[in-house]
């Protein structure tokens, strides 16, 4: 079952991500090469569009696990180690709060989309599946940034279990 878990861990965003990127393109070079003959694919702008917005939201969530979001550490850098991680230990908590809020009315837009019974207009797909992206992006977002602060935690601990003295 770790096994399984640590899999997920390590592929379930790349291997997402490079899935819909490549649907997306496929179908979109798809609907040039149809319309050289007169022909094209019924919704193919709509359906690349949702596939987009799914690869955009799981790379947020793939970006946090890997630390590569762009960021200003011009007045960061400058602080001792533990300045910087409390800096960054600050801003994580912000995203993570943000990330809760946007899950909970998140799921509420979901709910009501679907009570509402909206659909695509050319693919009539309910658009809660595009808001799901929202949903399930935030989801991993929490997941990733609390990973990243236990990591940070420990990582703490040990450096402060490290440095005191023996008895």
């Amino acid at each position: 079952m770790k096994k399984i878990f640590l899999l997920l861990e390590r592929y379930f965003e790349p291997v997402c991500i490079v899935t819909l990127i490549t649907l997306m393109t496929a179908i979109i070079c798809l609907q040039i090469v149809l319309r050289l003959f007169d022909a094209s694919l019924s919704g193919a702008e709509e359906i690349a569009r949702f596939l987009f917005v799914w690869a955009m939201y799981l790379s947020i969530s793939y970006a946090i696990r890997d630390d590569r979001h762009i960021r200003i550490t011009f007045l960061v850098d400058k602080l001792p180690d533990t300045g910087r991680t409390l800096a960054y230990n600050c801003a994580d908590l912000v995203f993570l709060g943000y990330s809760v809020i946007v899950v909970f009315f998140g799921y509420r837009v979901i709910s009501r989309s679907l009570e509402l019974g909206q659909i695509a207009p050319a693919t009539e797909m309910p658009v809660a599946v595009l808001y799901g992206s929202v949903l399930i992006g935030c989801i991993l977002n929490v997941i990733r940034i609390v990973m990243r602060l236990r990591q940070r935690v420990l990582r703490v601990e040990t450096h402060s279990a490290q440095q005191q003295p023996g008895p």
